[in-house]
């Protein structure tokens, strides 16, 4: 007798019931679980826990200094962020998170696709100017910006040795407000545009050759190959690269951490956020070791980046759609 989803009992088809989170028979559907367990608990831990630790301190007044009573006071860290009058420093926050996140995702996302289209063809070097491409990611964020502190150093690093040589004037670099900031810009970009290319990268080899064949017997050639053919197919990538480059700009804070400490109106909203939890008076900045403050500043960065991210979703999903 045939048993299964589509078995016969009277004339009638059957369904089975079948537990798609169910692995194997008897007691070994169990393992993945188990298998699942340590990665599960260190993320409720290290991850879940402490995000929900941090909305509840938010409505607190709890500091660093372990001596003092902890008292709840409701919504006035969100109304303290933004009162009139006080708000400068939140302002400028706000303001270079924008900024900072606007070019990221634009020139990150732009000069990755360029690469990934030059590493799409095949060239003699192209395996080690991927590796070379890549090497910034593997190294991370922090390294890549001691890495470039050493060479923008106004006294006697490389880059302003050459400057020097060739113009006859020393430049400030990191420590110049004017180009602080762009140099930052500049820095972020250059840690993560080899992830990015990566991911472009494998949506271009995804295209069929047989399309780009088809759109050179209609005409298409250069750019309107690219619009008509690439860039449609590509939209996937697309979207996961503005999202991910969103995300991860409006959360960056170790960069400016290493290079300006926050100075010169560098600093963004998370950054803004560590100086409130963990800079102290002499550490630069005001109101170091407010917790409950910081505490409601990143609830309120990660409710930005949350809006912010649907609403990219949004339109990215719909433009892939149109496409």
């Amino acid at each position: 007798m045939a048993t299964g989803p589509g078995a016969l009992h009277k004339g009638r088809i059957m369904k089975t019931s079948v537990n798609p989170f169910r692995f194997g028979g008897g007691a070994g559907w169990v393992s993945p679980y188990l298998a699942l367990a340590p990665a599960l608990l260190i993320f409720v831990v290290f991850q879940l826990l402490p995000s929900f630790g941090t909305i509840g301190f938010s409505f607190t007044d709890i500091t660093r200094t372990g001596y003092r009573e902890v008292s709840f006071v409701g919504l006035s860290n969100y109304s303290e962020f933004f009162r009139p009058g006080q708000f400068h420093e939140k302002a400028v926050a706000l303001k270079n998170s924008v900024v900072f996140a606007l070019f990221v995702v634009l020139l990150q996302n732009a000069i990755a696709l360029m690469f990934a289209i030059i590493l799409d063809k095949a060239w003699k070097g192209r395996a080690v100017f991927r590796g070379v491409l890549f090497l910034p990611v593997i190294l991370g964020i922090t390294v890549n910006a001691l890495l470039w502190r050493l060479m923008f150093n106004p006294f006697g690093g490389p880059v302003n040795a050459l400057m020097n040589s060739l113009t006859g004037q020393n430049l400030l670099f990191f420590a110049d407000p004017n180009m602080a900031f762009p140099l930052i810009i500049f820095l972020q970009i250059w840690s993560y545009v080899g992830y990015s290319t990566v991911i472009f990268l494998a949506g271009l080899q995804a295209i069929p050759k047989e399309l780009y064949e088809s759109a050179m017997v209609d005409g298409a050639r250069g750019f309107r190959r690219f619009r008509s053919v690439t860039l449609p197919l590509i939209a996937q990538a697309t979207t996961v690269n503005v999202l991910l480059a969103i995300i991860g700009a409006l959360r960056t804070f170790d960069t400016m951490y290493v290079t300006t400490n926050g100075q010169y109106e560098t600093y963004t909203m998370a950054f803004y956020m560590f100086r409130l939890a963990f800079l102290s008076e002499g550490g630069s900045g005001r109101g170091g070791g407010r917790l409950g403050f910081a505490s409601a500043v990143a609830t309120l960065l990660f409710l930005m980046i949350f809006v912010v991210a649907v609403v990219a979703q949004h339109f990215l999903r719909k433009r892939e759609v149109e496409l």
